[in-house]
Order: C-alpha cells, then structure tokens, then sequence
C-alpha cells in the first residue's frame, strides 16, 4: 500500500501557512505598538517568505506536478531554509520575552521601602504566542523535510533504474518502493500440482 504523503505534505504546508499568517499578525502588532524589536522583523521575513511560496508549491503540485518548484531536490533544501528562519524567529523571540516590560519605583510612602514593580507592556502578552508558533512551524517544516528525504533516498535505492526521483515531484515518486512489501510465495497447492504434472510427464515415456 503506497503511503498518503502527497496528503501529508498538503497538510503539513498548509498548517504552515496557518501559523504564518498568526505569526505576521503579532509581529505586525508588536512593530506597530514598540520600538524596534529584531525578532518581530525576523518573524514577518520568516512569515512573508512562507506565505509568497508554500501556496505556489501547494498549487503548482496540482496544476504542474512536472514543473521545476515541484521537483524534490527544489522542495528538500527550500523547507530546510525555512525550518531554519523559523528556528531562529522562536530562539530570537524567547530572548526578548525575557527583556519585556517597563520598570517603574514607587519611592517611599508612609515610611515603607522604596518598591519596584514591573508594569507589563501590552506586547508582553503576544510575544509567548509569537514564539509558539514560530516553534510549531520550525518542528513541522523539520519534520516533513527529513522525512522526505529519507522516503526519496529510500526510493532512489530501491528502485535504481528510477533515476527521476529526485527531479519529480512528491505526487510521482513511487515511495512505496522503498518500504515495499516482499512478493507473496505461491500457494502450496500451485507447487504440488504443477510437481505432480511434471512427474506424469517425465513417468509416461516409462510405460511406453
């Protein structure tokens, strides 16, 4: 039975793309009421490339499953590029978290200590959401990448003569041949009758 990875890989990229379009949301909200933040600046590149490709490779493997953005030896290193932009967006973004918020002392009243308090910043409260997705998206686009390359090497060895597979697309690489099951043996009654068969014909010459 062939493994459903033309379905996984559909869900996979557009799950994707859900997460992006919720990571450039926050990044966007994040720009719009703080100062300069580099992980929010990192988020919308991550987000922005994200959203121009995964839906070109999504319909382009429908439209034109032959066509150069659906080859696998395109679509291995270009998931990979994103998984690591995602990577840094979620490292970068668990950085600020800790940075966040604006201090602000109380001085002395009625004789009590002098108190600091942290007041937190509206952006305090979209950044752990920013750094959740960025993860998420860094763990599936990993995740999907390695083990397509794994199913297209398997592919490539087990079936030598298909030199296409790293040119084709994921729709029409026979994956199933690299976890292939091995040929049914023939029923043992096949096996005795075609013996008895031969025996009646190598025993008629005899009683001639």
């Amino acid at each position: 039975m062939a493994l459903p990875l033309p379905f996984i890989r559909v869900v996979v990229l557009s799950t994707a793309i859900i997460f992006a379009l919720i990571d450039i949301g926050l990044a966007a909200a994040l720009t719009a009421t703080s100062v300069y933040l580099p992980y929010a600046v990192l988020a919308i590149t991550s987000a922005a490339l994200t959203l121009l490709t995964l839906p070109a490779m999504i319909g382009l493997e429908i439209l034109r499953p032959s066509g150069p953005l659906s080859m696998i030896i395109v679509e291995i290193p270009w998931l990979f590029s994103l998984s690591i932009l995602w990577l840094a967006t979620w490292a970068n973004s668990v950085g600020g978290k800790f940075s966040c918020g604006v201090q602000a002392r109380v001085g002395l009243i009625e004789d009590k200590p002098e108190i600091v308090v942290d007041i937190p910043s509206p952006a305090c409260h979209e950044i752990p959401a920013l750094e959740a997705f960025a993860f998420l998206n860094w763990i599936l686009l990993l995740a999907y990448t390695g083990t397509l390359l794994i199913l297209a090497l398997g592919a490539a060895c087990a079936r030598r003569e298909h030199t296409s597979v790293w040119t084709s697309s994921v729709a029409n690489t026979p994956f199933v041949f690299a976890f292939g099951a091995p040929a049914p043996a023939p029923a043992p009654g096949i096996n005795m009758l075609s013996s008895r068969g031969h025996g009646a014909t190598a025993a008629k010459p005899a009683l001639v």
